[in-house]
């Protein structure tokens, strides 16, 4: 009867290791989706179409965020949509330089409560297959409380999400969102506003390093050659990296709820089903030679 205590601590011990093993089996995919998680918004997309279908081929998840009324608007937001990509609306908004030449449809300080409302319908009309949208300069506008509240209540109504690029530390635009229940979630890195190998490679780490620290990071680039050329390379190793890429609406759904709004799951997946440092000095994409 000495062996009985044997053979039980054996098959105990044997059960263990088939559980642990099966445990190791499941690793992969727990270990992916445990991952912090990173959003690549690439901004001004509208103005030139081989850049355009250039980002659009890049691999993973990245958040298209595209200016209305320009050339290329609908046919780029149709061929992302196409292919299972996240399209967001590029609300162009008046900055603080004097330089930067104000986009067709735009809302600035200039006009009256009518004539930003119905700028912002149309804007929000104009692009396809949006989900969300997103601040496109407006360094002035976006610490103007009286146009953000204007913004956010003609939004609220419809099922999208607000990225505040942040190009104003004096934003008021993601207190505005969630102020009418909108979920909204600022910008953490830019990744391009030095257009250098190097730089850019700098940035994307400093966008690794905040998912790392706090389990989620949104990046804002644009379709430059040099952005998309390292991109291209640094994707398909994200998971080397330590992050996992998704939809801008992934983590604003999980993390940019309003506070005092409960979040249903449930709520989230069918929104989901039914349904993106100081401000750059250079020019609107309107200039082809920036490509």
């Amino acid at each position: 009867m000495i062996f009985r205590p044997i053979i039980v601590l054996l098959l105990w011990l044997s059960l263990g290791n088939l559980s642990q093993a099966a445990q190791t089996a499941a690793t992969p995919q727990q270990q992916t989706e445990s991952l912090p998680k990173i959003a690549i918004i690439l901004d001004d997309l509208g103005y030139n179409r081989p850049s355009g279908e250039r980002a659009l081929q890049l691999p993973g998840n990245i958040t298209y965020a595209i200016i209305p009324f320009t050339p290329y608007s609908e046919t780029l937001a149709q061929a992302a949509y196409d292919r299972n990509r996240e399209v967001i609306l590029h609300m162009p908004m008046e900055s603080s330089d004097p330089n930067r030449r104000l986009d067709e449809g735009g809302i600035s300080q200039d006009l009256n409560e009518d004539e930003i409302r119905q700028r912002v319908r149309k804007a929000l009309d104009s692009v396809p297959h949006i989900v969300g949208l997103n601040n496109h300069m407006g360094s002035n506008v976006t610490a103007d409380v009286q146009i953000m509240h204007w913004l956010m209540q003609e939004v609220q109504d419809r099922p999208l999400y607000f990225i505040d690029s942040m190009t104003n530390p004096n934003s008021v635009a993601n207190r505005s969102a969630r102020h009418y229940q909108i979920p909204s979630l600022k910008r953490d890195i830019f990744l391009d506003n030095i257009q250098t190998e190097a730089a850019v490679e700098r940035m994307f780490q400093s966008l690794v390093s905040v998912a790392q620290k706090r389990g989620h990071a949104i990046a804002i680039g644009h379709p430059y050659p040099t952005t998309l050329a390292f991109l291209e390379k640094a994707l398909p190793r994200l998971e080397d990296m330590g992050v996992q890429l998704v939809d801008a609406s992934e983590l604003v759904m999980f993390y940019g709820r309003p506070v005092d709004q409960p979040v249903d799951l449930k709520e989230i997946m069918e929104w989901i089903v039914a349904m993106p440092v100081p401000e750059s000095q250079r020019l609107n994409f309107s200039n082809e030679q920036l490509y």
